[in-house]
């Protein structure tokens, strides 16, 4: 049966060369009637925050017509551009939205909230957490008018110098609650503004700024998951896998479109597809510093450590702000594909209930107000189970069968790694490459010497739960990568080690012997086929390298080290195709949770994409060159050397360079969390 990713083409063999000539297939061809590819749009792409929040705050601040916004989590109290070192560092993204409002621009915020798991999740602050009912200043419709956080702070100042209830003010910091000092009043004001933002704006007393929630579907997630090779749980009574997906089901995309709506041609609308959360946490600059007091502060702290700093004296020391964070965003100016993401967010807007009160709104395959320019050609894919949309998974898959037919690169930058079938793609695509090699190497006059080599660069964090290890290692596994989660391989190996049965005795004394059953995840393990890393290479013409990200810097007189928590969606092949946006490698974004993301084959932006990440993490020591095969080559032995180093300079107390290690967790669990 032909795969219906895959367009049907005709290839014409010259009969005197015996040449033929045929296109590689990037975008989903099959799918223009619905996520048409454009080709007029003008990209610019942004690593990490700080440079991505303060575009997208001048574009805010330009807005003259509309603001639509879809987003995980939103902050009120993030500001986007920072100096100094206290709250507020810089204008909030609330304060954007009210003056936006306040002059006319009508703002749209639709934000995934769920009742069940909002104080865990914690995407809204002031709505699903920081709500404590020491408010300054009640909501009403002549405070709601006065609302910014410079405001904030200046009134929560004086109720604490001039009260004695302002005296007794509790804080929640980092080892529980405790009487607040002053050094809290910026974060208390915080919460205080926040909370005075989402009332207001629930209670429609945001002029021109209006906001909406909306949570997941189960029937239709259900019936996504219906078509998954690997279904969610299975593994006994207690495993909540399943349960969570189809009734934690997030919407996960992040765009914002502004000005798309203006009475002119549209070529002053700019939209943005972030992997970037509208909170606060994930501000950052691509520098990771170990501490950067412009990141969050307060709060639980990330652990620390005990150190020894003087004679017979040891102290804890934490971190006083928030770890770095990595992620991507990309801004595209006045192309076409912006029709696709305000169809994305009208659709949404509709869904909920709400009439999009938009009379310029038409289908996307009808309007095209945008100019005509020479620039990259886009497509917009999406996860969206209530429409059955599961085009992201297809572009993966897609992708994944045109990297597999070069020697050159794939390199995955992901929050989480854990789809299974994802890695099954990239092996059969390979086997069907090599295959075809060794058929047609002897008549070519080929060797098995010549046979063409795929790298494959993964950078991901270590699972941020424990449940979340088995399926990272499964995922890892199918690649031969299993060793690199330390932990869950060892106690695979160790219960595969255990004696198969159990000797017992009966309530008469005799010897029984009864059958040991094996954990369920280890059941599971012994099925996937895990190539060596020798057959991997001989085998499928594969090597693999696995890292993780750290920052390291002087603290506390001493050299220390800290995770830099990888939150990016990254897929860049080839120095030719380009995709990230909201979706992990996960089977929920694969087919849970609603995903946007863009796709792009303008080998520009790629050549100069994959320059900026392999110099950053390397510190500056490659970037790959020119992207040939023999300079893909030498970075893959560069990048696996650098990983050694660095681990070497962590075990002297030395300084890395860049952030590159290998992989490595020694947890294990026998229950799964995708």
């Amino acid at each position: 049966m032909s795969d219906p990713i895959t367009r049907t083409e005709k290839v014409h063999i010259d009969e005197r060369s015996r040449r033929a000539r045929s296109t590689g297939q990037w975008f989903l061809e099959n799918r223009t009637a619905t996520h048409p590819v454009t080709h007029n749009n003008e990209l610019t792409i942004f690593i990490c925050g700080e440079k991505a929040f303060e575009d997208v705050a001048k574009h805010i601040r330009n807005a003259k017509h509309s603001i639509d916004i879809i987003c995980w989590g939103f902050d009120p109290g993030m500001e986007f551009v920072r100096t100094g070192s206290t709250w507020p560092r810089g204008e909030t993204y609330g304060d954007l939205l009210i003056a936006a409002g306040k002059r006319g621009v009508k703002v749209r915020l639709l934000v995934w909230y769920s009742s069940l798991v909002g104080g865990s999740t914690q995407n809204m602050p002031g709505h699903t957490h920081g709500t404590n009912p020491w408010r300054v200043v009640a909501v009403g419709s002549n405070e709601a008018g006065k609302i910014s956080a410079q405001r904030s702070l200046s009134l929560l100042k004086e109720h604490y110098y001039k009260s004695a209830a302002g005296r007794n003010l509790m804080f929640n910091g980092a080892s529980g609650w405790r009487r607040a000092t002053s050094d809290d009043l910026p974060l208390l004001a915080r919460e205080e503004y926040c909370n005075s933002w989402y009332k207001a704006a629930f209670a429609g007393l945001l002029e021109n700024v209006h906001v909406r929630t909306r949570a997941g579907d189960s029937g239709s997630i259900e019936k996504s998951l219906a078509s998954e090779k690997h279904q969610p749980g299975g593994l006994g009574e207690l495993e909540v896998e399943r349960a969570g997906m189809v009734k934690v089901g997030t919407h996960h995309q992040k765009t914002i479109l502004i000005d798309y709506n203006r009475m002119d041609d549209g070529s002053r609308a700019v939209g943005y597809v972030k992997g970037l959360n509208s909170v606060t946490d994930y501000w950052d600059t691509e520098a990771h510093l170990i501490e950067d007091p412009r990141r969050e502060t307060g709060g639980a702290r990330e652990a620390g450590e005990i150190v020894q700093v003087e004679k017979n004296q040891s102290v804890y020391i934490g971190f006083e702000t928030f770890k770095p964070y990595r992620d991507y965003a990309c801004r595209i100016d006045s192309g076409g594909a912006l029709t696709a993401v305000y169809a994305n967010f009208a659709r949404a807007w509709e869904r909920i209930g709400y009439d999009f009160d938009d009379p310029n709104y038409t289908p996307p395959a009808i309007k095209n107000k945008v100019r005509q320019a020479s620039h990259s050609s886009v497509q917009i894919i999406r996860t969206q189970p209530q429409e059955q949309d599961k085009t992201i998974k297809e572009m993966y898959f897609l992708a994944t069968d045109q990297a597999a037919l070069a020697s050159g690169y794939l390199y995955i930058e992901n929050q989480y790694f854990q789809y299974q079938e994802w890695s099954e793609r990239l092996v059969q695509a390979r086997k069907n490459v090599i295959s075809a090699w060794k058929a047609g190497a002897a008549k070519a006059g080929k060797s098995k010497a010549d046979m063409p080599l795929m790298h494959v660069f993964i950078v991901i964090p270590v699972p941020e739960r424990q449940q979340m290890v088995p399926r990272t290692y499964d995922t890892l596994a199918v690649l031969g990568q299993q060793s690199t989660m330390a932990g869950q391989s060892e106690f695979i190996d160790s219960e595969n080690k255990k004696p198969a049965t159990l000797a017992m005795h009966d309530e008469f004394g005799q010897p029984i012997s009864l059958g040991r059953a094996k954990p369920a995840v280890v059941e599971y393990a012994n099925r996937i086929d895990k190539p060596s890393i020798d057959a991997l290479e001989k085998q499928y013409g594969l090597k693999v390298a696995v890292s993780m990200l750290q920052t390291s810097g002087r603290s506390y007189r001493r050299m220390r080290y800290r995770e830099i928590y990888i939150h990016s969606k990254m897929l860049l092949i080839d120095d030719t195709f380009i995709s990230f946006g909201s979706a992990n490698l996960n089977q929920r974004s694969m087919s849970v949770d609603s995903e946007i993301n863009f796709a792009t084959n303008d080998t520009r932006h790629a050549t100069d994409l994959r320059r900026r990440i392999f110099s950053q993490l390397s510190g500056g020591n490659f970037d790959g060159k020119g992207g040939t095969q023999e300079d893909i080559s030498q970075t893959y032995k560069a990048w696996t050397r650098l990983m050694l180093f660095n681990l070497q300079a962590k075990r002297d107390s030395e300084a890395m360079q860049g952030f590159l290690l290998p992989l490595w967790d020694n947890r294990s669990a026998t229950y799964r969390l995708g």
